[in-house]
């Protein structure tokens, strides 16, 4: 994707696998993207902001799959934190 073309970011977070995932999501759903981050390289220090970027014209898209994942995620979460604990 041409980056001078028009271009929205439709995700921002700080987790680095995270973004990776959602990275994925959209390339699988032939939307393409890109990144402020490489996010194939492990960061040595402080990683911060992570941006993802879509044309104009898949925003809508992007955007809408992204809250599903993020919602399915969330929802994981959840499951897991009603799990009962086995005391030792």
């Amino acid at each position: 994707m041409e980056r001078e073309e028009k271009t929205v970011r439709v995700w921002a977070g700080l987790n680095l696998l995270q973004a990776k995932m959602m990275e994925q999501v959209l390339l699988d759903r032939g939307i393409e993207c890109f990144s402020n981050r490489d996010l194939g390289v492990l960061p040595a220090g402080v990683l911060g902001e992570i941006g993802l970027w879509v044309s104009k014209k898949d925003e809508q898209q992007a955007r809408t799959l992204l809250e599903q994942m993020e919602e399915e995620m969330s929802e994981a979460l959840d499951a897991e934190d009603d799990t009962p604990q086995i005391e030792s």
